[in-house]
């Protein structure tokens, strides 16, 4: 089990805020095991410190985190939020998402909350209750649906990738979340994207989007138990572990339509993000750091 999998310690959750641990404050041969914090109604919150690049720097603990919604925070999450001290929280989800589950924030929070929508059609619930619906669904349907997404996100959301990775030059935007729904797809992608740019290597980038499978188990179980006892919805298990779940092949096709579209991932941020080798070496000098 690599160290971004290590399970977190049941207790940790049931702590006060001021008593749960923040990684970038522990020894550094603490951090990794701590890589998910102890969110009781986030369940997907991760810090990406820790990473190397191939050059041997590892990405600084406590500048950028990534979860899923952030709208069923409890007092003691929202005051544990208010510890990470982070600047700005940048939301992926389409209005229609923001408008159903708003921000469970602090009413005095300083945190800026910047929407940068991506509105695919995975996302979209009444598509997705609609297509679980039907009688025939399947889980190729369901791949394919994830499939088409990160293509979309690629093909019709470019410019908003493209917004988010020029903004991630600026030194006051840290400590930094970004997010969607589940924390798995447009988060995934996002997360995926920069730490390219940070010259990850892929199967440590892999690994990153992977672990959403993990750290979601026991939510994932517990939402098929509540799907199995609607009258309403009558669907395998299999299909709904597709949907909650990640798997290589939805973020290849993300990664395929950019060299379909732009030849490689070099002109894919130079031409797509606009990000220059210039200013990727910034955002390396911002976000790296020695070993």
């Amino acid at each position: 089990m690599t160290d971004h999998l290590t399970p977190v310690a049941t207790e940790y959750y049931k702590l006060a805020a001021g008593h749960r641990p923040i990684p970038a404050e522990l020894p550094s041969e603490e951090r990794h095991s701590l890589r998910k914090l102890p969110f009781e109604q986030a369940h997907n919150f991760r810090d990406l410190g820790g990473y190397q690049s191939r050059d041997g720097r590892s990405l600084k603990w406590g500048m950028i985190y990534r979860t899923d919604k952030l709208s069923s925070l409890s007092e003691e999450d929202q005051k544990y939020l208010e510890r990470l001290s982070v600047r700005r929280i940048v939301d992926f989800r389409s209005d229609e998402e923001r408008g159903m589950d708003p921000h469970a924030l602090p009413a005095d929070t300083a945190i800026r909350v910047e929407p940068m929508p991506i509105a695919v059609d995975a996302a979209q619930i009444e598509l997705v209750t609609a297509r679980l619906q039907q009688r025939d669904v399947s889980v190729d349907d369901m791949a394919a649906l994830l499939i088409d997404a990160n293509r979309e996100m690629i093909s019709q959301f470019t410019p908003v990738y493209r917004n988010w990775m020029q903004s991630l030059l600026h030194a006051d935007n840290y400590p930094q979340l970004f997010h969607c729904t589940a924390g798995k797809d447009r988060t995934g992608l996002a997360a995926a994207l920069l730490l390219h740019a940070l010259d990850v290597p892929e199967n440590t980038i892999m690994d990153d989007y992977l672990a959403t499978n993990h750290y979601t188990a026991a939510r994932t179980d517990q939402v098929i138990k509540q799907i199995s006892a609607m009258d309403t919805l009558q669907v395998s298990e299999d299909v709904i572990r597709v949907l909650f779940n990640v798997q290589p092949q939805f973020i290849n096709a993300a990664f395929d339509t950019i060299a379909d579209s732009y030849g490689d991932l070099q002109r894919y941020f130079e031409v797509g993000l606009g990000l220059s080798s210039q200013q990727r070496e910034q955002l390396c000098d911002l976000l790296l750091e020695d070993n």
